[in-house]
């Protein structure tokens, strides 16, 4: 079974399958999926998505950008989910390197940041050019001065310890990795 089919109706998914465009079969995607989700400034988070995405400088990146947080958020949603419906497996490869692991441990601030360090340092590990793109692209936003002001200053100040550290170490291993 397809996750997909918890939230789109299996026609519905059919068509998303049977659509050669990735780009447009992602975009329908999460319009469907994020519809009514908000970001952390209460926003609607597929600007997030379409924002991301457009940082991006190559099809696959901008296809990357567009589905970079629906396994982490949708529930039950696989990378096996996207294989099955036609997202190409390289992309599906920065997917998995950019995707935070679930996890039901209570972490407190510090050991959060911590963790969050050693992601940023497995993607930078990794590589890959792509995943090194998006996970910029993905910071640059949530860490966009504009979008920080909707949000109370006790969030605002959580995404400073949070970003500030990890966008510097990423800029240097775009320079380093040649990437975008």
């Amino acid at each position: 079974m397809n996750h997909l089919e918890l939230y789109i109706d299996g026609k519905d998914l059919q068509k998303i399958r049977e659509c050669e465009d990735v780009y447009l079969k992602s975009y329908v995607l999460v319009q469907i999926l994020f519809k009514d989700r908000k970001d952390p400034a209460g926003q609607p988070y597929l600007g997030h998505l379409k924002r991301v995405s457009s940082q991006m400088t190559t099809l696959d990146g901008k296809v990357a950008g567009l589905l970079h947080d629906l396994v982490e958020d949708i529930p039950y949603i696989t990378f096996g989910d996207l294989l099955d419906i036609g997202i190409p497996e390289n992309i599906v490869e920065v997917l998995r390197l950019v995707t935070k692991k679930k996890t039901n441990e209570q972490l407190t601030e510090e050991e959060r940041l911590i963790r969050y360090g050693k992601e940023i340092d497995r993607i930078i590990d990794s590589g890959n050019p792509l995943a090194i793109e998006l996970k910029t692209a993905d910071i640059t936003d949530n860490y966009d001065k504009d979008r920080l002001a909707l949000c109370s200053p006790e969030l605002q100040d959580w995404f400073e310890k949070k970003y500030s550290p990890q966008i510097k170490k990423l800029y240097k291993a775009r320079e380093i990795y040649k990437c975008a």
